[in-house]
């Protein structure tokens, strides 16, 4: 196939729609020439076969829905095996789910964001926890010297509580951060797989099967469908605790008869508010140049 502009040079493109082969050097003379509302549509020339139906002998121009697939008009219109389907454009189809993909990647980046966030709150909650915790055991400490050798042992057991309950409250902040981190790796695997499905976008080839975009559409779907739930923070009533000491103080025999305990958990772990996304238009890709 030679182009027709020209002298009679291999033709490196050819425009589906005109049916007009092209060298190289006359593709942009080709795509500034009038043509149909749709535009053209320029292939590889070693390509035009398999963007021809087998069935029909013609251009697989449209888009089945139902099948994800590039079809030919009689398949879809006529007599073919996709007619009564939904279809679409092969290129208005292209550039949806092209949009669609940069929405996925926004979506994604999104998520990924509010999971650093919550990483970041959890940490920071864990040392303020942490130096509250000291603190309180560092006034428990002052009123167990009131009690002199009496209350050694029962230090002992009330240093073992405020130990189990940051222990507790660690591996409860432990198990948010490893199911936020794994979170975050399916969204990171996911982003990167959309980029590399954005990029075959490049290529019209890509149009001529298309069912691997849906699949990764219901993936990232899954990840970004609903919000994260909020993280769990340390609650330390440290006056509560110290008011069962000051109990024990005063009535010391008789309390030390039994252990020591609090009408409620005194560190728990409890929702905080909910995580608002980021609009900053730092943040966000630019794709508004991507579609003129």
């Amino acid at each position: 196939v030679f182009c027709r502009r020209g002298p009679p040079l291999p033709a490196q493109k050819i425009c589906l729609r005109c049916e007009a082969p092209c060298c190289q050097s006359h593709v942009q003379t080709h795509l500034q020439q009038p043509s149909t509302a749709r535009g053209h549509l320029l292939v590889e020339a070693e390509d035009v076969r398999a963007w021809s139906c087998p069935q029909h002998n013609a251009y697989r121009l449209y888009h089945c829905e139902a099948e994800q697939v590039a079809v030919c008009q009689f398949c879809c219109y006529y007599s073919g095996a996709h007619q009564g389907h939904s279809v679409c454009d092969v290129e208005i189809r292209r550039n949806e789910i092209r949009k669609m993909l940069m929405k996925q990647q926004d979506r994604l980046e999104e998520r990924e964001q509010d999971i650093e966030e919550q990483l970041y709150k959890l940490e920071s909650d864990k040392r303020l926890v942490e130096e509250k915790v000291s603190q309180l055991k560092d006034e428990v400490r002052l009123q167990y010297e009131k009690m002199h050798q009496i209350l050694d042992e029962d230090l002992r057991k009330t240093m073992e509580i405020l130990d189990k309950a940051q222990a507790k409250f660690c591996n409860e902040n432990a198990a948010q951060v490893l199911h936020l981190n794994e979170r975050m790796q399916e969204a990171k695997k996911l982003l990167s797989s959309v980029q590399v499905m954005f990029d075959k976008t490049e290529d019209i080839n890509f149009m001529k099967n298309t069912k691997s975009v849906k699949i990764l559409m219901d993936r990232t779907q899954n990840c970004t469908g609903g919000s994260l739930p909020p993280p769990k923070i340390g609650h330390l009533n440290s006056k509560l605790f110290l008011n069962e000491i000051t109990k024990k103080e005063k009535q010391l025999r008789k309390l030390l008869e039994g252990p020591l305990s609090t009408p409620v958990p005194f560190l728990q772990s409890i929702p905080m508010y909910p995580c608002t996304v980021s609009n900053s238009g730092a943040e966000k890709r630019k794709h508004s140049t991507a579609f003129p």
